[in-house]
């Protein structure tokens, strides 16, 4: 009988160590997930309020520097209210994240959004972020941005006013496309390049003032914009793409500076207002049917130099 109830005491030990060691690894595994020293792993989502009160969804991307990259609002079917400010550090589980980059077409059609701030560490903006957001008014972009991605405000038709801020040296295409009611932009100095169809039907912008270092305006970039009166264009600017200012029907002036050496095609086309224009010597290459339709502008202004036909 000892010795029966000593195994029994035995096997019951055993029992005991091996449901010890069971919850002692299973605490482990836990302590690596949750808690002070929760690790995260690439891929990971991660869901946190930002400071205007809506849910962001993010997504690891360097699970050893604690960086992850913003895909919209934690709720797909939530198309967001009011302003939306995107920070560039975030805290989940008392850990600092690093928010580097907003994932492409993150909040595309998000029609309640009515102002848009990001915070200056994101420097990466992908294609199409806030197309179609037709309730955003204002926007502030970060000055680590060094390129206005392709379409990232189209046909944000309640956008008034944009500032982009110092650092960008490209607006990208179609980048304010048809954006309505759009009547002032604030270009920074760094700015080298406007792209294709970048404010292509921005039919209330009335004032454009290019920076002195700006050097390309391709094409369509400012076609259809009937309200457009005043162009600024700086002594850097070389090359005016095909269609960039047409049907500008507002536009009654245009002094091109020394240094500009090519107009695309139909460049001014169809501009109603236009009586003048100063033409720099520097000029080589005028395009095709490059003043179509302006017709208050003398014939006898337009020269002959380059290669292009039917400039009137």
């Amino acid at each position: 009988m000892d010795n029966f109830n000593n195994g029994m005491q035995k096997f019951h030990l055993r029992q005991l160590s091996a449901f010890s060691l069971l919850l002692l690894l299973c605490w482990l595994v836990s302590s690596c997930r949750h808690g002070d020293t929760e690790e995260f792993f690439y891929g990971d989502t991660i869901r946190v309020e930002c400071p205007t009160g809506q849910t962001l969804k993010y997504v690891v991307t360097n699970a050893n520097t604690n960086t992850v990259e913003l895909y919209g609002f934690g709720d797909k079917y939530f198309l967001g209210n009011g302003p939306l400010a995107i920070p560039d550090v975030i805290r989940y589980h008392d850990q600092n994240f690093s928010v580097t980059a907003i994932h492409k077409k993150s909040f595309k059609g998000c029609t309640g959004i009515t102002q848009v701030s990001i915070s200056d560490g994101i420097s990466k903006i992908g294609k199409s972020t806030f197309s179609y957001c037709t309730g955003i008014r204002q926007v502030r972009l970060p000055s680590s941005l060094v390129c206005v991605p392709n379409g990232m405000f189209s046909r944000c038709t309640s956008l008034v006013a944009a500032t982009i801020l110092e650092g960008v040296t490209v607006i990208g295409d179609a980048a304010f496309r048809k954006c309505r009611s759009l009547e002032r932009v604030n270009f920074p100095k760094t700015l080298k390049e406007v792209q294709y169809e970048a404010f292509l039907g921005c039919t209330s912008l009335r004032e454009v003032d290019l920076p002195d270092g700006c050097e390309t305006i391709f094409q369509r970039s400012f076609g259809n914009c009937h309200s457009l009166a005043s162009v600024r264009f700086p002594a850097s600017l070389r090359f005016i793409g095909d269609y960039a200012f047409m049907e500008c029907r507002s536009l009654e002036r245009v002094y091109l500076p020394d240094g500009v050496d090519s107009i695309g095609t139909a460049a001014f086309s169809g501009c109603s207002a236009l009586r003048a224009v100063r033409f720099p010597q520097s000029l080589k290459q005028v395009g095709s049917w490059c003043f179509w339709g302006c017709d208050q502008l003398p014939e006898t202004d337009i020269p002959t130099c380059g290669t292009g036909k039917n400039r009137w």
